[in-house]
């Protein structure tokens, strides 16, 4: 073996390592850490730290070499994950982190956007500014990532086919090995690793050039379909656009793909860019119409801004809408000026991921605090007189703000008098349910509440069952609610009948049946079970050889109503009279 053989192999083994390193760690942070580690502010900067350390490390090494690397990796990772840490203070449970804020794909931004001036940074420290090794260094990593998880799926393809194949002469050593809780994260990143490594050496084979050739062929479609809108965005209502779901994602998602397509056409300098007249003037072209895209999406969450105050999802969409006429105005600018144009499009992108990197500090720093702005701004809108109580944020406050939110609801709490009697009722409601549409329908009662409270007196338990409270069926459709009230209280003999019991000991809630009053004497069966202590209805019943819904006698309702019936085992339990059965959900 050749001494470049053996340093081709050496690469192989160590970018193996690490991603076998990098797979045992995620299998460690999933499965063991949360157990040993209570603090939720040192789990988040500990998760983010090893995330963003190989994260870092994969996509940077090859180019760089590996002390390098991972000195670059660990500077980067750490960095990002205290900020993480620091925004995790707002909340208090990670649940809330991840599923309510913006904090992780801020932490993204970071990582994502630094990586390639680090990447380059760590070669060449006067080259961080380099516009064509910035763009070559950001699209050979999504390339090589792209290319290494399709091999990581193949991997796993294989091995699972060649599971099967042993396992029918009676060898299971593969699924014995995988059913070691740790070892399927080792697989998965010991191939990772050496996917990357082995691309990278393939970087003049598959270079990012055929992705960036194909984007382009997009720009002309994209330009056409920008300019209708723009050409018919005088004759529609402004009332027609706005008046409902806002439309500034929708926008503000055109406005990205064409920054992308505008940055893929000018590529990383003028030899390389877009050659044909016609295809620059489709790339001017955007440019200019990049600014009127990017102005509606402004207008339209100002609006949604207006009539209803600030959320962490409006203030994000806001920052993205900053961000995308910012690019906006200085393409036009750009284009407008002729001249060496597309240079001058280069720069601003350089400047501009810059600002995209201190925008993500600053949301996860206290000074750009989405939660706490969204607060102060709901809690002003209702004190002022400018929202009611159903206008403003309460259960988003109590349940998905953190910190800043419970302050801004023990703001609202502290208020006395006849006033603000509806809002104390209102932040009571919020606090006793986690469920946002329980929330919403008990606020804004419509006669919903009082249907409910009708419902429930007019089910009948089993003898021996609780009571059915409105509260259990807070969860029904509406639909289900008018039609059951209507056809209960037709039924003065027998009402509605309601029926549970333990019929699959596998299931986490419990099922049972409601008897229906229906045309004659009859009765509709319609199964149930209960998720977080609420209904879910599920289908009619309906006889297995005639396919017709199960109906029963008024006699048979109530001999179940009085406990004669048994739950026996069919293929699972099943209730039983006589010799009908009745299995959810049949």
């Amino acid at each position: 073996m050749t001494s470049s053989e053996t340093e081709v192999m050496t690469g192989r083994a160590a970018m193996a390592l690490i991603g076998a390193l990098a797979g045992l760690s995620m299998w460690l942070l999933i499965d063991v850490i949360p157990d040993v580690v209570h603090n939720q502010t040192l789990l988040v900067t500990l998760t983010a730290a090893v995330c963003g350390f190989f994260g870092v490390l994969l996509a940077i090494s090859g180019p760089v070499r590996l002390g390098l690397a991972m000195a670059g990796a660990a500077a980067l990772g750490g960095f990002a994950s205290l900020m993480l840490g620091l925004a995790s203070l707002r909340f208090d449970t990670v649940e809330n982190l991840l599923e309510n804020s913006f904090a992780i794909p801020a932490w993204g931004v970071i990582l994502f956007v630094s990586t390639p001036f680090v990447s380059v940074m760590l070669r060449d420290r006067t080259g961080w500014r380099d516009y064509p090794r910035l763009f070559d260094c950001t699209w050979s990593i999504i390339v090589r990532y792209s290319a290494a998880w399709l091999f990581v799926g193949v991997f796993w393809l294989i091995l699972i086919l060649s599971n099967a194949l042993l396992e029918i002469v009676g060898i299971d050593i593969i699924d014995r090995l995988i059913d070691v809780d740790a070892v399927p994260h080792i697989f998965t990143g010991l191939a990772l690793g050496l996917a990357l490594k082995v691309v990278h050496e393939m970087r003049d084979y598959l270079s990012p050039y055929m992705v960036l050739h194909l984007l382009r062929l997009i720009v002309p479609v994209m330009l056409v379909v920008v300019a209708v809108f723009v050409g018919a965005l005088p004759m529609r209502d402004p009332n027609e656009l706005f008046g409902g779901l806002s439309p500034a994602g929708t926008l503000l998602s055109v406005a990205l793909g064409m920054i992308l397509l505008i940055s893929v056409a000018m590529d990383k300098d003028d030899q390389d860019a877009v050659s044909s007249r016609w295809m620059r003037l489709a790339t001017e072209g955007l440019a200019l119409l990049l600014p009127v895209v990017s102005g509606v999406a402004v207008y339209a969450i100002w609006l949604r801004v207006g009539q209803y105050g600030w959320s962490p999802s409006r203030l994000a969409a806001a920052t993205a809408a900053g961000f995308a006429l910012s690019y906006a105005l200085l393409y036009a600018l750009a284009v407008v000026r002729r001249g060496a144009w597309m240079a001058r499009l280069r720069q601003s992108n350089v400047w501009m991921a810059f600002a995209l990197v201190v925008m993500a500090v600053m949301w996860l720093s206290p000074i750009y605090n989405a939660e706490k702005i969204s607060t102060n701004s709901q809690v002003g809108r209702y004190l002022d007189g400018r929202a009611s109580v159903s206008e403003t944020a309460i259960w988003e406050m109590t349940h998905e703000w953190g910190k800043p939110g419970m302050r801004g609801v023990a703001i609202l709490r502290s208020l006395t008098g006849e006033t603000h009697l509806e809002m104390r009722e209102a932040l009571s409601v919020a606090a006793s349910t986690d469920r946002k549409y329980v929330f919403d329908r008990k606020i804004n009662d419509d006669g919903r509440n009082d249907d409910l409270s009708q419902l429930a007196a007019l089910i009948r338990p089993v003898s021996g069952q609780d009571p059915i409270t409105a509260d259990q069926l807070a969860g029904l459709p509406d639909y289900r609610i008018e039609y059951w009230v209507s056809a209960c209280g037709r039924s003065t003999d027998h009402a509605c009948a309601i029926v549970f019991e333990d019929f699959d000991p596998q299931s986490a809630g419990r099922e049972g049946f409601i008897f229906i009053p229906s045309r004659g004497n009859q009765f509709e069966v319609v199964s149930l079970r209960v998720h977080d202590g609420a209904f879910v209805a599920g289908n009619d019943l309906r006889d297995r050889e005639s396919g017709g819904n199960v109906l029963l006698s008024a006699d048979q309702v109530q001999g179940i109503l009085d406990g004669e019936y048994q739950v026996a085992p069919s293929s699972q339990k099943s209730l039983w009279l006589e010799n009908l059965e009745l299995i959810p959900d049949n």
